[in-house]
């Protein structure tokens, strides 16, 4: 894999995984905030909830007193229970709005207890309003007691309906469990409270004592108050450095556990002594259920502390998702830049500087090597690329003048100095070749041998630079004559050999006299500008299979000899046997 699609996978598969990390950041961050977001609206619907419970527990006042009044009703009382019963039916159409309008809560549970209570609530009135309507002599105990419990049979779904709402805040916002605990605590105390007043009432109509059942249930529910009382308490101890609560808790212990619960307490005395209690159920409405107002006070207090501290939850949650999404894409912007940073600074001048390198050891030296643009490691490897590619400039020069002088030197060696033909040494190697691919391929091979007759004579009578060009004229003329692979060669002195591969003995005879009779027609010219024509005697030698060059020139070297003492100027043809002088 090139480096250039390694650095290209590492940058995607860091890119995914840091993709990945800060989606799952934002994600639980855009959770929490869009759960905190909900705890406002959550808090608003429980409020609605724990005020339709106090209206409908509100409403238990003036209707136990309805009750135990006379026929017809002072007008006074019957303005209080249609003003009671108007703000409960308020209270439940503003919390059922609420909750129609939530797309969670719509089919909820908490709906259905709503429904239920709204449904209950309208025969439990027709029912009270019944046993009001009798004679006093005519409301029996039992009458009286159902029409009572009827009403506070409607607090059970309301307790549950708070609780579910409770819940719903406690998932948005987990950070608000302590303070909602004190508020589910408080409104069921309030709950409890006046179901305690409530379990007077029948008793104190019918002046009679509290039965076994009802001691039973008004200890039940004392011992729940006080239950609560603890709890309370204790979730609100937290709140200590708080004097407004704290100046709410005072007064709650004050008004209603001191005074209320002395009016209670002389209520019990009396039911279970004499059944003479001293008091109507009116007494009842006015001087225990003002007791109840400190709960109340306390309760909104700490649900508007609640409000308080959502709203800050859901802005610090705001801010800080606000502050991870711009962190997240300033890291992608970041990242993205040192891709591309690290791609044009360190990944592409490597690729570039192997791509140089390997080109500069393939001998492209024609390439251009960037500029070191900047001052870093990349920069000093760029320039040391400039001097390596001058060194290896500078060396491959002299590397062709190296070579071309072992050329020359090579030619030189090989050439005889004055004729420009081959020497005699350089003659012998060629001729081995051509010798053994005879000898393989059974191809005939010849050697001509020749001498310039009377060249001492021409040097004593014309001196020696005649006889040099008389030498140079020689080897130009034969070699115009002869084909490519013909070689000739300066044998030594004013005599010459030639090799005539392809050629047996009439062939390279042939060629001979063809040579003797150009010799003897060609006149030449002298630095005096003398003419002069000479002659030339040749011997003729073809090989025979098996036999050694040097042999093979002897024979050709006696036959030449032969065609001296001929005469001169004629060719002579060797035989197969070597015929000694």
């Amino acid at each position: 894999m090139s480096l250039n699609r390694l650095f290209r996978f590492i940058s995607i598969a860091l890119l995914m995984l840091f993709l990945a990390f800060a989606v799952a950041l934002v994600w639980t961050e855009w959770n929490t905030y869009h759960h905190g977001a909900n705890s406002v609206p959550a808090l608003r619907r429980l409020r609605l909830a724990l005020l339709a419970m106090e209206k409908i527990s509100a409403e238990r006042a003036p209707a136990n007193a309805a009750i135990a009044s006379g026929v017809p009703l002072p007008a006074e009382l019957q303005g209080r229970l249609a003003a009671a019963r108007s703000e409960s039916d308020a209270a439940l159409a503003q919390l059922h709005a609420a909750l129609e309008a939530s797309p969670q809560l719509r089919q909820s549970w908490a709906m259905d207890k709503v429904r239920l209570v709204e449904e209950g609530l309208g025969p439990a009135r027709a029912n009270l309003d019944r046993v009001a309507a009798l004679a006093p002599e005519d409301r029996r105990d039992v009458l009286v007691a159902s029409a009572v419990s009827r009403m506070v049979d409607l607090m059970p779904p309301m307790l549950r309906v708070m609780t579910e709402l409770g819940n719903e805040v406690d998932r948005a916002d987990p950070l608000l469990r302590d303070g909602l605990s004190a508020v589910r605590g408080v409104a069921t105390l309030r709950e409890y409270a006046g179901q305690l007043g409530s379990r007077f009432v029948a008793p104190m109509i019918a002046h009679r004592q509290l039965t076994q059942d009802e001691v039973i249930e008004i200890g039940r529910l004392y011992g729940r108050i006080e239950l609560l009382r603890v709890f309370v308490n204790t979730q609100l101890s937290s709140y200590s450095s708080r004097p407004d609560i704290a100046a709410a808790q005072e007064r709650v212990g004050k008004e209603y556990f001191d005074s209320g619960f002395q009016f209670l307490d002389f209520l019990l005395q009396m039911g279970l002594k004499s059944g003479d209690y001293g008091a109507m159920p009116n007494d009842l409405f006015k001087f225990y259920v003002p007791q109840l107002a400190p709960l109340t006070d306390l309760r909104d207090l700490l649900l508007s502390d609640l409000q308080r501290q959502a709203e800050r939850h859901n802005t610090r949650a705001r801010n800080l998702l606000i502050l991870v999404v711009s962190l997240t894409l300033l890291a992608c912007l970041f990242f993205q830049l040192l891709v591309v940073l690290i791609g044009r600074r360190v990944v592409r001048p490597l690729v570039e500087a192997t791509d140089l390198v390997a080109g500069l050891v393939e001998g492209r030296l024609e390439q251009e090597i960037p500029e070191a643009r900047h001052q870093d490691e990349i920069g000093a490897m760029m320039r040391a690329l400039h001097v390596l590619k001058q060194r290896m400039v500078e060396r491959n020069s002299l590397a062709r003048e190296r070579e071309a002088l072992i050329t020359q030197l090579q030619a030189s060696s090989n050439t005889d100095f004055l004729t420009g033909v081959l020497n005699r040494r350089a003659f012998y190697a060629h001729a081995e070749q051509q010798l053994g691919m005879a000898e393989r391929y059974g191809r005939g091979l010849s050697v001509v041998l020749f001498d310039i007759d009377h060249f001492k004579r021409i040097n004593d009578s014309h001196g020696h630079q005649a006889g040099d060009a008389i030498l140079i004229g020689v080897a130009q003329c034969v070699a115009q004559l002869l084909r490519k692979v013909d070689v000739l060669a300066r044998y030594g002195g004013e005599e010459f050999v030639i090799l005539l591969p392809e050629s047996d003995l009439a062939q390279a005879g042939a060629v001979a006299d063809k040579l003797c009779a150009a010799l003897a027609e060609r006149v030449f010219e002298t630095e005096c500008d003398r003419q002069i024509r000479v002659t030339a005697s040749f011997g003729v030698a073809t090989h025979v299979a098996g036999e050694a060059l040097d042999k093979l020139t002897r024979r050709a070297d006696v036959a030449l000899y032969r065609a001296k003492r001929l005469g001169r100027n004629r060719v002579v043809l060797a035989g197969d046997a070597l015929e000694e002088p």
